[in-house]
């Protein structure tokens, strides 16, 4: 059954930047007799996009509520996001297939974790509860996931500097919701001042479809007080086939005063 091709897509999205805050404050050093204000809201945005006609968005808030992002301590998550995908049904024996079938989600979570940070690494591990809202047209009778269930979803996400020269990232999630999981690991290079190029490599699926992507990532590009990432490669999808994907990943972080950084 295919009516989740594209949906853990949109999952992945919420969780493909999880470790991005860590860029605003792992290993950078402070210039002059005044440090800059530390970060206590972390903010990212994420487009994700395939070859294979699925397109989703999201925003994740990170917020250290006692303290800085700076310091290890206690962290929230809320993350927003919703994308569109496609599929064609399959007909079983107590029902027609009804051709092509778009779909929409919709997904909130709220996690709660603790950071740890340390001068050039940062490591992080969330939980909390999810729901998920999955709508279909036309309406397709094998389709068991549309609708709106609730489920728990956790995580860990590092950032390491392991030369002054390089960087490792990654996250992992998993959701009761479908069984959705996703894994995102990247090396990185620098070329400027946190500013890194390097591969990626990415393993997504849930009950229904598994999809693994291996690629290239810009991280780190400074734009006043937006900072910006892309990545893009191809894919490999159980179902569909071979394709590309792209993400594109602006976000900025502010302090507990709101003064942006």
């Amino acid at each position: 059954m295919r009516a989740l091709i594209g949906v853990t897509l949109v999952f992945a999205l919420a969780t493909t930047f999880g470790a991005s805050a860590a860029d605003w404050y792992t290993g950078v050093p402070t210039d002059g007799p005044v440090a800059p204000p530390a970060p206590s809201v972390a903010i990212d945005v994420a487009v994700d996009g395939t070859s294979q006609r699925a397109l989703s968005g999201a925003m994740i808030g990170t917020i250290a509520a006692f303290s800085t992002l700076d310091k290890s301590g206690l962290r929230f998550r809320v993350s927003g996001l919703g994308g569109r995908y496609d599929y064609n049904s399959s007909a079983t024996a107590t029902a027609a297939a009804v051709g092509r079938v778009n779909g929409t989600l919709v997904n909130g979570a709220v996690m709660m974790g603790y950071e740890w940070v340390m001068k050039n690494m940062t490591i992080a591990a969330f939980g909390g509860a999810e729901i998920v809202n999955n709508s279909i047209s036309p309406n397709d009778p094998n389709n068991t996931v549309k609708g709106t269930r609730g489920g728990f979803r956790v995580g860990v996400d590092f950032y390491l500097l392991p030369t002054d020269r390089t960087m490792v990232s990654g996250v992992a999630y998993y959701s009761t919701n479908n069984s959705a999981y996703y894994g995102r690991l990247k090396f990185g290079m620098a070329f400027a001042e946190r500013v890194y190029v390097g591969p990626e490599v990415v393993a997504l699926g849930d009950n229904f479809f598994q999809q693994f992507r291996v690629g290239g990532h810009l991280s780190g590009l400074q734009f006043g007080a937006i900072q910006m990432g892309v990545s893009a490669g191809f894919l490999a999808d159980r179902v569909r086939g071979a394709g590309v994907y792209g993400i594109l990943e602006p976000g900025y972080a502010v302090d507990s005063s709101g003064y942006q950084i």
